[in-house]
Formats: C-alpha cells, structure tokens, sequence
C-alpha cells in the first residue's frame, strides 16, 4: 500500500490552501497513492470553518483520502480523514503553550482507528506521541499504522524523532507523521522495527510503500503484544 505524506507550511487563506493543496493531492495519486496525509492545523483561522467541505470536495473529486489537521468547532484540534471521516480530536492538548481552557481546545475523548483496505490506521496528534498510552491502545485494538499530523518545533526535533521511533517499535506499527514545514521540524515515516525509512525537511511529497507481509512476519517472529503481562502493571 502506497501513502503520502505532505510536508507544508501553515497557510493563513484557504485559497491559498487549495492552491498549494490541489496540485500535490493530485500528484499523489497520479504516484500511485491512496492516501495523503497532512500536518496538524494546516489552515489558519482565516477560513476554517469552510476547510472541511472543501476536503471533502478535493478528495471526492481526486479519489484519494485526505487526512488533514484543522481547528474544528467546540474548539478541538481535529485530525479528519476525507471524505466521510472518521474524525480524531487530539487527545492530549499541550498545556504548556495553553493548548487547553478557556481560550484552547477541549481534549478529544479517545482513540479513533480508521478502517481502510482491509487494514486499520491509528490517528494521533504532535504532542500524543509522549503518551505510549494512546499508541498501545491503538495496538491492541489492532492499528497496524499509526497516522500522525503535527506541528513540532524545529528546536526539539531529536525528541520527536526518538518519540516516533519508539511508538512504532514498541508496537511493531508503521508510523508516518506529517509535521508544518513552519515549525522547523521534518516529515517522516518509520518502521515496524523502528528504523527510519525517510524524511523529508523541504516542502514537497513524501511517498512510502507499506508492507504488510514484512509487518505481520516482524510480529510473529518477535511477538511483543503477547508478551505482554498487564496483570503485573501498577499504572
């Protein structure tokens, strides 16, 4: 299965969204993908109450999915697949930058695991990856993908890449992550093993060939979910 991540700055119109938007979707399929991700709130406030009819045109019109991050009513900071959903709120706001109260986004409820050619995606958000919490959920729910938009800063960039990593390795699940080109950190997707298999720090297409057969012959040699002891846990 082929996936594409699109690594892009924030865009403070949505014409100038589409405009940008339109041409990479398109390129993608056009590339043999099925999907293309997009980073966390990629549309400023100018707008975003019309970004959600729009994917949902573009991606109807393309015949792509289109994973994207936008500010959603209530406010939440959402992570929408197009067209027809299902639609992930981040479950963890960053509360050091006031990503919650009054002025921030309400916490989304839960995970939410999108169903897609036989196989299942976890959906996440930035600052969920230093949660494993989430990520394990996802696993024993069955997620053999993890689909991540975010916004990381450049400056913290080795943590993410070591966050990343981890989440995927610890729960032997492909991990792409989408992140704003503005924030200086890069896009990327990682293995079930945990090794890295690309990046890209320019914005521009990412694409990347899943394979589930390398992935389900991983977790039977090395089965960790089984391995598990959770009656010896104390969280």
């Amino acid at each position: 299965m082929r996936l594409a991540l699109a690594h892009l700055g924030r865009q403070e119109s949505l014409p100038r969204l589409l405009k940008i938007l339109v041409p990479l979707v398109h390129q993608a399929r056009e590339e043999g993908a099925l999907a293309l991700l997009l980073p966390e709130l990629v549309l400023g406030r100018q707008g975003e109450e019309d970004l959600p009819q729009a994917l949902e045109a573009l991606a109807g019109e393309s015949r792509m999915r289109v994973v994207a991050g936008y500010l959603a009513q209530g406010p939440r900071n959402r992570l929408g697949v197009f067209p027809q959903g299902p639609f992930y709120d981040k479950v963890h706001p960053f509360l050091a930058l006031g990503e919650e109260g009054d002025e921030g986004v309400e916490p989304g409820e839960g995970p939410v695991v999108w169903e897609f050619q036989g196989r299942r995606f976890g959906l996440a958000l930035c600052y969920d990856l230093d949660f494993p919490e989430l990520f394990r959920s996802y696993a024993l729910m069955g997620a053999e993908v993890f689909l991540v938009g975010s916004a990381w800063p450049g400056e913290y960039q080795e943590l993410l890449l070591v966050l990343a990593r981890a989440r995927a390795a610890e729960n032997q699940a492909y991990l792409l992550l989408a992140n704003r080109a503005d924030t200086g950190s890069p896009s990327f997707a990682v293995a079930p093993d945990g090794h890295l298999l690309g990046l890209k720090d320019e914005e521009g297409l990412l694409l990347f060939d899943l394979d589930f057969a390398f992935l389900e012959a991983y977790r039977t040699r090395y089965p960790i979910l089984r391995h598990r002891r959770p009656e010896a846990y104390r969280l």
